[in-house]
Parts: C-alpha cells; sequence; structure tokens
C-alpha cells in the first residue's frame, strides 16, 4: 500500500463520488468524510473499496479547522494526506508524482496546480491557481485558519515543492454551480468571510471593495474570456462575490439588520402620519 490517504469530503455526492473513488483507489486508501448524506453515498464509496465515515459536525462552514484535522489524524495510518472534494479528480501523471514525492523524505508540503473548470465548459479550465492539498500529516495547522485557506505549514521553505503549473501536475476542479447554487452557497461564504474580518478589526473600504471586484474579474476573466459568454458570465459573478463580502462587513460595521431597518422605517412612518387626522 502506498503511503497516502486521499481524505474525501462529501454531502449527497451520489452523481460524482464514484469518479472519485476510482480515480484514486489505486494509489493509497480512500477516506470519504461524509456530513449525513441521505443519498447512496455510502453506498457506492464502500462498493468500489473505499471507506465512509461520518464525519463530527463542524461549527464552522469550512472543513479546513484543527478540530477537523485532528479527527482526520486519528483515522489515518499514513504519513501523507491528500485534501480532496468530490469535485476534483487527478490524471495518471499527478497521481504517480505524489506518490513519488511520498517516498522521499525531503519534501514535507506540496502546492499543486488547481484547473477549475466552470458552466460545464471541459476543452479548458476558466481559472488556473495553486492549492497547498497534499502534506505529512504532522507538518499543518488549522488553528485560526482563514476560509479558503490551507492552514500553516510547520516545517521549512526548504521542505514545500510547488508543482509546475502544466496540464499533467494539475487537479481538474470540476466546479458545478448554475446561478441559484451560486448564490446560495456563495452568501454562506461571504457571511463567514466578512465574519472573520470583523473580528479582527477590518474595516469597509469603497476602495477595497471596488478594487476586489475588478481584481476577481480580471483573475477569472484573462482565461475565461476563450470561453465567450461562459467566460464573461463567471467573472462577473465571482467579481459580484466579492461585492457581496463587503457589502455584508458594511452591514456588521453599522449594525444594518432587517430589524433594524424597520425600526428606522418605523419612525418615519410615525413621523409622516402626525399631519394625518
Amino acid at each position: 500500500m502506498n503511503n497516502i490517504t486521499f481524505v474525501v469530503f462529501t454531502y449527497n455526492e451520489e452523481k460524482r463520488i464514484g469518479y472519485i473513488v476510482r480515480n484514486f483507489i489505486k494509489y493509497g486508501e480512500v477516506l470519504v468524510l461524509d456530513d449525513g448524506s441521505t443519498d447512496r453515498t455510502k453506498e457506492i464509496v464502500e462498493k468500489l473499496g473505499g471507506k465512509f465515515i461520518l464525519r463530527p459536525k463542524n461549527k464552522q462552514l469550512a472543513v479546513e479547522n484543527q478540530e477537523m484535522l485532528n479527527f482526520i489524524k486519528q483515522l489515518v495510518k499514513t504519513d501523507w494526506i491528500f485534501w480532496g472534494f468530490a469535485d476534483n479528480l487527478m490524471p495518471k501523471t499527478l497521481l504517480e508524482k505524489l506518490v513519488e514525492i511520498s517516498q522521499q523524505n525531503k519534501i514535507k508540503y506540496v502546492s499543486i496546480p488547481l484547473h477549475t473548470y466552470l458552466l460545464g465548459c471541459t476543452k479548458r479550465p476558466m481559472q488556473e491557481g495553486h492549492s497547498p492539498r497534499f502534506f505529512i500529516k504532522d507538518y499543518i495547522d488549522f488553528t485560526n485558519n482563514k476560509i479558503h485557506g490551507m492552514g500553516k505549514f510547520l516545517g521549512n521553505k526548504s521542505e514545500i515543492l510547488t508543482l509546475p503549473n502544466k496540464k499533467q501536475y494539475a487537479i481538474c476542479h470540476y466546479s458545478t454551480y448554475n446561478l441559484k447554487k451560486f448564490v446560495l452557497a456563495h452568501l454562506m461564504y461571504a457571511e463567514e468571510e466578512a465574519q472573520q474580518h470583523f473580528k479582527n478589526g477590518k474595516k469597509f473600504s469603497l476602495f477595497y471593495m471596488i478594487g476586489g471586484m475588478i481584481r476577481y474579474f480580471i483573475l477569472y476573466f484573462k482565461r475565461g474570456f476563450r470561453s465567450g459568454k461562459s467566460g464573461f458570465i463567471v467573472s462577473l459573478r465571482n467579481a459580484f462575490f466579492r461585492m457581496m463580502v463587503s457589502e455584508r462587513l458594511y452591514e456588521l460595521e453599522n449594525d444594518i439588520t432587517l430589524e433594524s431597518m424597520e425600526k428606522k422605517y418605523s419612525e418615519a412612518k410615525e413621523e409622516l402620519l402626525k399631519d394625518i387626522k
């Protein structure tokens, strides 16, 4: 058995989990941490040779927290962990590279290219980046981890490997979002991120909001433009996400709630009604 455990987080993923287990199972143990699925996720995982485990209820939106990591470390028998999701697949060349890395002693933490496909467009990714999804389990700390973050590496810079941004070394991220799912999910992400900013004393900034929107539009459109209208739509909606984070921070900072608005409106309505006898 290889020295890798593929940890995959799921909730009602019967349509996708079979691809994941088939993708990883020859290269290490596949440990599926589920959030209480009511579909056939468990049945499919176990039929294909994976291990299905109900994970503890998460107090945070993101699973990248120290409580979850500690739970996982009790289950994992290997040194190396790949941190994955049901919409992530890897080509054979990358899987073989991870096996090679897991057999040496110098590298402890690997940043892998992440190619994201959106709106069903599979010819080319709409976003390319890197994510440190592969690491030795005792060399990572998720304490006070920020949303979208992957914790803190506890080793030295010389122990970090960044794989080249090439298709043969990239995680394929098949992100399934239509408008409804995007808005509902990213409202939760915006809430979590804004709460973190507010807790850390960060203030609303119009400049920061507009700058973030422009940055995200460019980030997605510099590759998404090749997908035509789909790329433009994806770029706009991710810019909108940055606006949601900033707007929510503004609401928190100024105590703007539905109740506070209704209170102010009631005062204005009463003032208006004074002249009506």
